[in-house]
């Protein structure tokens, strides 16, 4: 159970750290998306071995999850920057999605909804034709695992 709460910890303050260099910087540095899918790994494999938190899916579905995703958000960025020559979401954002997907596997799309629909609001709000996405990437994936946790807990 420890491996399992130090796994999400990590995870959850690397993303903090991710959403503050992408705030400013325009940029998910990718060490945080490597270290919050190795994150997911050790999460997965100890939750494996231990059957706690059942309300995350199993590695292996968080594994499918992240690949594809990985797979499609890259070619859907690369086909829109071709169509329109301009970056669309960035290819770190796609990384990030891919990164969490280890961890809560296709429950991050519903994190990545929340996030571009709670980006745009608030850049529209501002009168800002573009936001980082990271930030809100960061705080919905960090959302919806605790949700996960909360709800694994319950059903105790």
């Amino acid at each position: 159970m420890a491996i399992c709460a130090a796994s999400l910890v990590l995870a959850v303050g690397v993303s903090l750290w991710a959403a503050m260099v992408d705030a400013r910087e325009r940029t998910i540095p990718n060490a945080a998306c490597a270290t919050v899918a190795a994150a997911g790994l050790v999460f997965g494999l100890a939750r494996a071995r231990t059957g706690v938190l059942l309300a995350f899916p199993p590695l292996t579905h968080c594994l499918a999850a992240a690949l594809s995703e990985l797979a499609a958000g890259t070619l859907l960025e690369l086909g829109y920057r071709r169509l329109t020559g301009r970056v669309g979401m960035g290819l770190g954002d796609v990384k990030f999605l891919s990164a969490w997907g280890c961890l809560i596997g296709g429950w991050n799309l519903v994190g990545f909804a929340l996030a571009c629909l709670a980006g745009a609001l608030f850049s529209l709000v501002r009168g800002e034709r573009t936001f980082a996405l990271g930030p809100w990437l960061a705080g919905s994936f960090c959302l919806v695992g605790v949700t996960l946790v909360l709800t694994g807990l319950v059903a105790c």
